[in-house]
């Protein structure tokens, strides 16, 4: 039977006007079983926090920053990736939202250019090269491709050019070890600025310089007044080992919210 339903729900999720009715009904089948949906969570806190600006950084094709605005992200958007095939997925994927702009760079702890790691499967591809979880666990996904200088500018370079303040930020992060230079890059933002910050977090060791959970979650709390909210269903590889898992840190006003 879960067999059909998983067929059913998929085959929902084929059309726009079906897909997002479906997925309300598995985010309360899911908050039912115990743990939230995490697209959900962060509509919700762009809703109480009246974010001003939503930003992704790491969209690759689009696919998740569309599955966010479908679940309820109405303010503002900024995507970001170093890789101009994924900016113009991106664009394709999002053709008519006059709301969400679109920046070709990676976003680092310096301004300036880096060497960036293309690999096979493209969403593993990173400004940090392969340690040895990635080559054990996903040996042929992360083969590199190709080595190319992309664009790197800190978050709070890029924030400081726009010609207004923010008051609220809500982050997703997903930049394949490199949260870590991201937080560095960023870190009057998040102080000052951002409500929830939304991230992958490594397990293994799958990149060379990558912060580890404990890591992060230190800098976060301690360096940016954040608290975390929660932790979503791990990744796990052919072996059954956890490799990575998303996480969710907010400002304390929304540690309870939702």
């Amino acid at each position: 039977m879960s067999s059909v339903l998983r067929s059913i729900y998929l085959g929902l999720l084929q059309f726009r006007p079906t897909r997002r009715t479906a997925r309300l009904v598995r985010a309360r089948i899911q908050r039912i079983a115990g743990y939230t949906d995490p697209f959900l969570d962060l509509a919700g806190i762009c809703k109480q926090s009246k974010a001003e600006l939503f930003l992704d950084i790491g969209c690759h094709n689009g696919e998740t920053l569309e599955r966010f605005l479908e679940s309820g992200i109405d303010c503002p958007v900024t995507a970001f990736d170093p890789i101009a095939a994924n900016i113009q997925a991106t664009r394709n994927r999002i053709p008519n939202s006059n709301r969400v702009s679109l920046v070709q760079a990676a976003l680092s702890d310096t301004d300036g250019t880096a060497s960036f790691f293309v690999n096979k499967n493209e969403q593993t591809s990173s400004l940090l090269d392969n340690d040895r979880g990635n080559t054990q666990s996903f040996f042929e996904e992360c083969k590199h491709v190709e080595r190319i200088d992309v664009t790197t500018l800190r978050l709070d370079t890029w924030i400081s050019s726009q010609s207004k303040s923010f008051k609220s930020i809500v982050v997703k992060c997903d930049t394949q070890g490199a949260e870590g230079k991201v937080v560095r890059g960023g870190l009057m933002t998040l102080r000052e600025s951002v409500s929830a910050f939304y991230c992958e977090v490594m397990i293994g060791k799958m990149y060379q310089g990558q912060l580890g959970f404990d890591q992060l979650n230190e800098f976060l709390e301690t360096d940016c007044g954040l608290l975390l909210k929660n932790i979503y269903p791990c990744l796990h590889d052919s072996c059954g080992r956890a490799v990575q898992f998303d996480a969710l840190w907010v400002k304390p006003a929304f540690l309870r919210a939702g």
